[in-house]
């Protein structure tokens, strides 16, 4: 009796040490965003790759995580922006998103697709606004968008992901197609 009472105890931690995973909501598909963020201009896409050494100098010199060398992006004919498809982790997911860049390699628009149901409120027109006009360089989240408490891994690995594209814009940018 007691010893199927002491194996209840860890089965029992083990459940609960088990991450809960949450169910992705889409926002809006690809196409949407891209013609949000395109302002009606055509696009062209564009797929590179980053060599070892670039994708770790992104890592380690802007200090932000980046899930795959493998860089989606899209290019608007006639305004030279280009629009960067990207993932981050949030808590229990991973948000997909849309960044569109300037051609002054400021951010005119992000756009999230995809995120895990219940935490997708974060998103807002409001808080999205916060990343206009941001630039490269080596900032912190907190310092350009309101980091938001519950959904404090998400907003920040947003900007993460977002300073990440703007690195990436301002120095391994091949030239346009």
């Amino acid at each position: 009796m007691m010893r199927a009472h002491l194996l209840l105890v860890p089965a029992a931690m083990v459940a609960a040490a088990v991450p809960q995973v949450c169910a992705a909501d889409q926002l809006q598909a690809l196409d949407a965003g891209l013609q949000r963020l395109a302002r009606g201009q055509a696009i062209k896409p564009l797929q590179f790759t980053l060599n070892a050494a670039q994708f770790e100098r992104i890592k380690s010199e802007y200090d932000v995580p980046a899930l795959r060398p493998t860089v989606r992006a899209w290019h608007a004919a006639g305004s030279d922006t280009w629009i960067f498809l990207d993932q981050v982790y949030g808590l229990n997911d991973i948000v997909t998103y849309l960044v569109a860049v300037d051609a002054s390699g400021k951010v005119s628009g992000l756009e999230v697709l995809t995120c895990a149901e219940g935490y997708c409120d974060l998103y807002t027109n409001e808080w999205r606004a916060h990343f206009t006009g941001v630039s490269h360089g080596k900032w912190q989240p907190a310092e350009v968008v309101p980091i938001v408490s519950g959904a404090t891994l998400s907003s920040t690995h947003v900007a993460e992901g977002v300073k990440k594209i703007l690195a990436i814009h301002a120095r391994f940018l091949p030239p346009a197609p």
